[in-house]
């Protein structure tokens, strides 16, 4: 069964199963007294016209209203075309946020554990799913997704002097990066090049390193999504 049959078949169903319930409701009403013989008549031949048209809307061509003439049809492409437009502005708008993301407010990198970028741009992932932009803005999103990435295998490397951190070519696994990120030597290194003397950095190592691994999950899942050709 082609999709159009499909879609006549579902608007029957529903227009013939919301005539059946408000027959029944006028019923009840004329039955305890509130609708009298002619208001019963009246409802009910009203919203039998409009099962019927919701039933066969997919086959009227045009409504008269008042004299005047309504191409369904056109007024129906009139109202896709606006929308497909509203989707690609949505996209494009989208795509602007996401090159907004990778800007420091203020000009100036952040010493927290997790770079104050990532906040937006989970944020805008959010609403790009929630907007279906997915495939559409895949390739923007792995660029800041590899940007914000980098950026906290950098917060990393701060408070861990290992230079292996930072020098894979590619994007490390978190559990191989986290056997590194822990290692005391390279912590203790890190510390003492700091002053006052920081004793927290194995927390916030595990603070950047949880962010890491979300961006590296999300890189994963976008780099397995086939753009449309």
């Amino acid at each position: 069964m082609s999709s159009d049959s499909k879609n006549r078949v579902r608007l029957a169903v529903i227009a013939a199963t919301v005539f059946a319930f408000l027959f029944a409701l006028a019923l009840v009403l004329l039955l305890t007294s509130k609708f009298s013989g002619a208001e019963f008549t009246a409802f009910v031949l009203a919203f039998a016209v409009l099962a019927v048209a919701v039933g066969f809307a997919p086959e009227i061509q045009e409504v008269s209203i008042a004299g005047n003439v309504v191409k369904l049809k056109e007024v129906k492409a009139e109202a896709l075309r606006a929308i497909e437009s509203l989707n690609k502005s949505r996209v494009e708008m989208l795509r602007v946020f996401l090159s907004l993301t990778l800007k420091h407010a203020g000009g100036f990198a952040s010493s927290n554990p997790i770079d104050p970028r990532t906040y937006s741009f989970w944020n805008l992932l959010k609403l790009i799913k929630e907007y279906q932009c997915l495939i559409e803005l895949k390739d923007e999103l792995l660029m800041n997704a590899r940007v914000l990435a980098g950026a906290q295998l950098h917060n990393i490397a701060s408070r861990n002097s290992d230079p292996r951190i930072t020098q894979s070519e590619t994007l490390p696994d978190p559990l191989e990066l986290a056997s590194v990120a822990f290692a005391p030597e390279g912590i203790e290194e890190a510390v003492g090049r700091t002053s006052p003397r920081r004793e927290n950095y194995r927390e916030e190592i595990k603070v950047a390193l949880a962010e890491y691994s979300k961006f590296h999950a999300l890189i994963v899942e976008l780099e397995s999504i086939h753009s449309p050709s």
